[in-house]
């Protein structure tokens, strides 16, 4: 296996694209992300991953494409501490394969004709055709035949290992793909959060960073920058710390928070909504706090306060160190909420309690819509379905709520987005009354923000 670094600025962060067959670094030469390095990994003859190739960041994202996909799963182990998200493109666990990859018969042709001439074809359909492929064709990569022989046979033997494999936030599926069947890759994941992309087996690349992983510099800008704005304008926020705030009344969830014994923190407390409905609750419990904010809420004590990724610190946060983990309106701006409540269930002591409120797919559909840019979220559904398959996990609740805030002009529904710093998507997501002018007012004349809240309520199995 070979790699190389695509972006390499000494961030704190990593994306690994783990490439398709027949890739070397040439293809992805140009790609950025805010935040974050890149490092390409490709020629898989071996999987020999190095983990020191990832020494020094505190988060490492997966971008796993086309063969990549296998590559990605087998050399997991390797860097699973630093994982958060992992997001897989146009290929599957088992790329060769009748049911879930392409084809036995199909595979054993291209093995066996491999020439030149061969690999010119299929360099044209993995494009989408002769015009695509002409753009391709300056950063084609540079890899000999035998080479390439030898790679995919390894790919093709690595297929007899069936092992489970951890599982992937989304799955891309490439709809107008000539080399992975699209229908094979729905049946390869279905249970993940699938996205059908008008895209043939080469994928744009770009976007994808642009649109799965979190410019966490740009959260904590633009949050930072509503701070005193926000509690007069986060009308949804303040009913969903409410409702949590009800949940948290839960027999067992107030127990926890009376005893002065236990041990309970709370993941984003932001201005402090959530907070302050905690303290009127009287808790006798020691409580913490972490946030992105480099300062702690008003009535928060500073000595009880870490800024910091809350996403990041969770995967050093020790094994039952914790009685209870509770989280408002913060999860979306993760890389992976599913691995931060795989990571948080591991925190916690049996019998504890995880209590986090995120967003679910129907949130701010309107200014998605308006402006091409939103947050990519997973539905109640494909949460049960996560959840279950954590084996010291016990739902106690998952369910979503729809609240509406409604505006006389577009600009003002945008606005209260700026003024919430729920903004913090895009750095690029196009001027503001060009986007109002695409936003629809409904019936009445007005312009509606939907909000979609998604509460899980989870506890640790004794």
């Amino acid at each position: 296996m070979k790699h190389t670094f695509i972006q390499h600025n000494g961030e704190k962060r990593l994306i690994v694209i783990f490439a398709g067959w027949g890739m070397d670094q040439r293809p992805f030469l140009g790609l950025e992300r805010p935040g974050y390095d890149i490092m390409a990994v490709w020629d898989y003859r071996t999987l020999d991953f190095d983990p020191s190739w990832t020494e020094g960041y505190e988060e490492v994202c997966v971008l796993a494409w086309s063969m990549g996909v296998q590559a990605a799963q087998l050399c997991h182990n390797a860097i699973a501490g630093k994982v958060t998200a992992r997001i897989a493109v146009g290929g599957t666990q088992r790329p060769v394969d009748d049911e879930c990859g392409i084809p036995h018969e199909i595979f054993s042709r291209t093995l066996d004709g491999l020439d030149e001439r061969s690999l010119d074809r299929f360099m044209r359909r993995m494009c989408g055709g002769a015009k695509a492929y002409a753009g391709f064709e300056a950063r084609r990569p540079e890899r000999d035949i035998d080479g390439l022989r030898h790679e995919l046979r390894a790919i093709g033997e690595r297929c007899a290992d069936n092992t489970c494999s951890p599982r992937f936030d989304h799955y891309l599926l490439t709809a107008r793909d000539a080399i992975f069947p699209p229908e094979n890759q729905r049946r390869a994941f279905c249970g993940t959060d699938i996205v059908e992309c008008d895209s043939p087996h080469l994928p744009d690349f770009q976007h994808i960073l642009d649109n799965y992983f979190i410019d966490k510099s740009l959260v904590a800008e633009r949050f930072g920058r509503a701070s005193e704005s926000y509690d007069a304008n986060a009308e949804a926020q303040a009913l969903i710390a409410d409702y949590m705030a009800n949940l948290l009344c839960d027999t067992d969830s107030r127990a926890i928070l009376s005893r002065k014994d236990a041990d309970v923190l709370e993941v984003g407390c932001g201005t402090g909504l959530l907070s302050r409905r905690i303290a009127a609750m009287k808790p006798s419990a020691r409580l913490t706090y972490h946030d992105i904010s480099p300062v702690a809420p008003h009535g928060i004590d500073a000595r009880t306060y870490k800024c910091c990724d809350a996403e990041t610190s969770m995967l050093s946060q020790p094994a039952e160190s914790l009685d209870m983990i509770i989280s408002a309106s913060t999860m979306q701006w993760f890389n992976s909420p599913e691995r931060f409540v795989e990571r948080a269930i591991k925190a916690l002591r049996p019998g504890g309690i995880l209590a986090v409120s995120t967003f679910g797919r129907g949130n701010m559909p309107e200014t998605a819509e308006a402006s091409g840019v939103g947050l990519h979220l997973c539905g109640a559904d494909i949460w049960r379905e996560a959840v279950a398959a954590m084996p010291d996990a016990e739902i106690m609740q998952i369910s979503t709520l729809s609240m509406q805030c409604r505006f006389d002009t577009a600009i003002d529904a945008l606005r209260h987005i700026s003024l919430t710093g729920v903004n913090a998507i895009s750095r690029s997501g196009g001027n503001a009354r060009s986007i109002a002018g695409r936003m629809l007012p409904d019936e009445n004349g007005q312009y509606t923000i939907t909000y979609e809240p998604l509460f899980i309520l989870l506890r640790k199995k004794p």
